[in-house]
């Protein structure tokens, strides 16, 4: 399934960590990294914004394998190949109009 819809894209980044991973995805040169370089961005980022009162690193890992990263698969954002241990960004318009909408999340944050 494509996000096809202005609720579907919604759902999908309301998750802060599916938004995370496209933002770390989006911003890279090459639009790929592997999943262990994407849980460490990830995870410094979350030390950063809140003291890390979240997950911790393996649970982080564990959430994106089994759940953010399927999710944003099944809607075409990335495409995650388990063998190389990869991840890929599948650039979508809708989904970087909408992120490119909200406020910074560390400003937001601080107040």
């Amino acid at each position: 399934m494509l996000v096809e819809t202005l609720d579907n894209c919604l759902q999908l980044i309301a998750d802060r960590c599916q938004r995370r991973v496209i933002q770390q995805l989006r911003h890279e040169t090459t639009s790929k990294m592997t999943i262990d370089d994407l849980v460490d961005r990830i995870y410094s980022g979350e030390l950063k914004l809140d003291g890390n009162r979240g997950m911790d690193r393996e649970q982080l890992a564990i959430h994106l394998y089994h759940t953010s990263l399927p999710k944003l698969e099944d809607h075409g954002v990335v495409k995650h190949d388990r063998r190389s241990g990869t991840v890929r960004y599948q650039s979508n318009d809708q989904v970087e109009a909408v992120l490119d909408s909200l406020p910074d999340e560390m400003a937001v944050s601080s107040l």
